[in-house]
């Protein structure tokens, strides 16, 4: 009788070793994020009857670089480079310029709609050279000119 309750105790002591051990287990799983960076740069364009302004990035996180050009009508046209960050689903960038071959910095911000995106636009002020937001969080986005994905050129 004696061995009964022994066995009990050392089976109920060995069930909570066991239960503590899987407890503090763990398995290491790969990080997967929903908005994972793609392969290759990401081409984006707004064409009108006489308007586009293109947009190519490549994201090496967290940093987001790429090409950024405008082409208005009856306008000064705008190429340069960008470099920046997302920020949510925000992309705030460093937009460097020539136009009319002057060399010019503002700071740019374009949202993430669905599959493109679309351009910020809000008060600036001058700073440390660079045209920037004054208020960024108050930014407009004009959803009439969404940046669609389309092929980037080869």
């Amino acid at each position: 009788m004696l061995y009964r309750p022994l066995a009990f105790a050392a089976a109920t002591s060995l069930l909570l070793v066991a239960c503590r051990e899987q407890a503090t287990q763990t398995t290491e799983v790969p990080a997967t994020s929903a908005a994972s960076t793609p392969a290759g740069p990401q081409c984006y364009a707004y064409r009108s009857a006489k308007d586009t302004v293109r947009l190519t990035l490549s994201t090496m996180q967290p940093t987001v670089t790429g090409q950024l050009s405008y082409r208005y009508f009856e306008k000064d046209r705008n190429e340069g480079t960008i470099r920046g960050a997302m920020h949510g689903d925000t992309l705030r960038a460093e937009y460097t310029f020539q136009s009319e071959g002057v060399a010019s910095v503002r700071e740019v911000a374009f949202l993430r709609r669905g599959t493109g995106f679309v351009e910020g636009y809000g008060d600036v002020i001058e700073r440390g050279g660079a045209m920037v937001f004054k208020q960024p969080q108050t930014l407009k986005f004009d959803s009439t000119t969404t940046l669609a994905p389309v092929p980037c050129p080869k």
